[in-house]
């Protein structure tokens, strides 16, 4: 069992709710990470394990209407990035500065926003993601077919949402279940908590979104090769969409779009990030049982 007691610490805004997860790990720097769609810190414990062994103090995010919080309330994209800003915010006042960002998937597109925003991070560590803005961006879901036609869904789904704005949209509708699952290695996945649909006025404002690709951190992005949702094509598309004041792309060999829940693959990444944030000067604290797991 682990020695350390995983800390839930809930912060109120403007009618957000977010609870910070945090795994402590004493004098170690920290890494803010963002869940993907539908997704909360439940479905990544074997990542958030990898990083915390790796020597850093871990800060998971239950966003707004997400994971633990009830989820009755109407959000935006932009509330959930403001969840995010908030806890760096936190963070800081708790006397973790410059921490690192982590994101997976609609986590990850929300880590590259934050690192646009903030100029207090030491990196920023998408696993998949994309700037919305992107043409190709459409791909992703089920309405690639109007790829060519994006103005004209992009009017038809902002007059819906404004007449609609709590509009529960299931996940299944705009994306693809199998290619999200497909070529995942993970044995299970613990659905506790999980979102099924999320309401139209977030979606809207999630293919509206408009992100500044001028990152002010390092970026190091992942993705596997095999990934059938983010693929390698819209992936290096992105890569070199992206500025920043330094930028390295790591290709997973496998584990599909769901590498970030790969036992194997996220000691592998967590052993990358770790490696990383310490070149950076942020501060690491590896425990006896981080040696044992060979980490």
């Amino acid at each position: 069992m682990p020695k350390y007691t995983i800390r839930s610490h809930t912060l109120r805004q403007r009618g957000r709710q977010l609870i910070i997860e945090l795994w402590p790990n004493e004098n170690a720097g920290a890494l803010l990470f963002y869940p993907g769609t539908m997704s909360s810190p439940f479905q990544y414990r074997p990542l958030l394990s990898a990083l915390h062994q790796a020597g850093l103090t871990v800060a998971a995010l239950h966003l707004t209407s997400h994971g633990l919080n009830p989820h009755t309330s109407s959000f935006s994209f932009d509330d959930l990035l403001h969840d995010g800003l908030d806890a760096e915010q936190w963070l800081s006042n708790a006397g973790f500065t410059s921490p690192a960002v982590c994101g997976h998937s609609q986590g990850g597109i929300l880590a590259l926003a934050h690192a646009a925003a903030s100029h207090k991070l030491t990196a920023v560590f998408p696993i998949s993601g994309v700037l919305p803005q992107q043409a190709k961006a459409v791909s992703l879901t089920l309405f690639r077919a109007f790829a060519g036609r994006r103005e004209r869904l992009m009017n038809v789904i902002n007059r819906m949402a404004r007449f609609l704005p709590w509009l529960p949209i299931p996940v299944a509708a705009y994306l693809s279940l199998r290619r999200i699952s497909a070529g995942a290695q993970c044995a299970s996945i613990d659905f506790s908590k999980i979102r099924w649909s999320y309401p139209l006025t977030f979606l809207a404002g999630l293919f509206n979104a408009t992100l500044s690709p001028h990152l002010r951190c390092p970026l190091y992005f992942f993705n596997a090769r095999n990934d059938a949702l983010f693929t390698p094509e819209l992936i290096n598309e992105t890569f070199n969409l992206l500025d920043a004041p330094h930028k390295t792309m790591i290709w997973l060999p496998d584990g599909g779009h769901l590498a970030a829940m790969c036992p194997s693959l996220c000691r592998y990444m967590a052993c990358i990030i770790a490696t990383a944030c310490a070149s950076l000067q942020l501060p690491l604290r590896l425990t006896r049982r981080g040696a044992e797991d060979g980490l």
